[in-house]
């Protein structure tokens, strides 16, 4: 069998080659540089970015911020007064409108009202008294009791440069009683009890110190 040659030697090249190349690169050498790692961090990173657990972040410190009300809403309202007046306190308002809305209700029934003259502004205070002397003409008399004010709450405020306004919505438990000029009952009556709403507005002279709060409006 004839064998070619020129076969033989290049069979024998291929060997010599590979043997070569696996001895450069089949072993790795200690001084070689390594592969950058595509899916790590840039080369000019910190080399200890890959080992460590990346730090959490800081928390940022919790804020307390609370947004000052809208000057239309009853808080933006009574904020208001509050500047025109430090001291104000609104259960303390709250007390005094109870005690000047029974006085004044009774005070119309019975027609006089010389001691809460002071509660009411000049022109309301014609106008309850003009009613009382219309009754009293009619030859008709009233009785009115306010057994309990059930709720009394602000339901409006605001202050200008000049006045303070704070609108309470009272809830009452009422005995009325209307008489003709002969003394007979010909409205309400002793024991018949009715719930009766109203709203009244109350004003204060916010440029004088310690001025009274007075009734300037009332509807029901």
């Amino acid at each position: 069998m004839h064998i070619d040659l020129d076969i033989i030697v290049y069979a024998v090249i291929a060997v010599v080659l590979v043997a070569r190349l696996w001895s450069v690169l089949g072993n790795k050498n200690e001084d070689d540089p390594q592969r950058p790692n595509p899916f790590g961090p840039p080369p000019d990173a910190d080399a200890s970015f890959s080992a460590r657990t990346p730090a959490a972040a800081p928390s940022a410190p919790a804020l307390s911020f609370r947004a000052a009300p809208p000057p239309t809403s009853l808080a933006g309202g009574l904020a208001q007064i509050k500047t025109a007046d430090a001291s104000f306190d609104e259960k303390q308002f709250l007390q005094q409108a109870r005690a000047s809305f029974t006085a004044i209700v009774e005070a119309y029934a019975a027609g006089t009202f010389d001691g809460v003259a002071d509660k009411m502004s000049p022109a309301l205070l014609a106008h309850f008294q003009q009613a009382a002397d219309a009754r009293r003409a009619a030859g008709q008399s009233a009785q009115t009791r306010i057994l309990k004010i059930d709720e009394a709450e602000v339901t409006a405020a605001h202050a200008d440069e000049t006045k303070c306004f704070a609108t309470v919505t009272f809830t009452s438990t009422q005995e009325n009683t209307l008489f003709d000029a002969a003394g007979k009952t010909i409205g309400g009556g002793t024991g018949t009890a009715e719930t009766v709403t109203d709203v009244w507005t109350f004003t204060r002279d916010a440029q004088t110190p310690d001025s009274a709060w007075v009734v300037t409006e009332t509807r029901g």
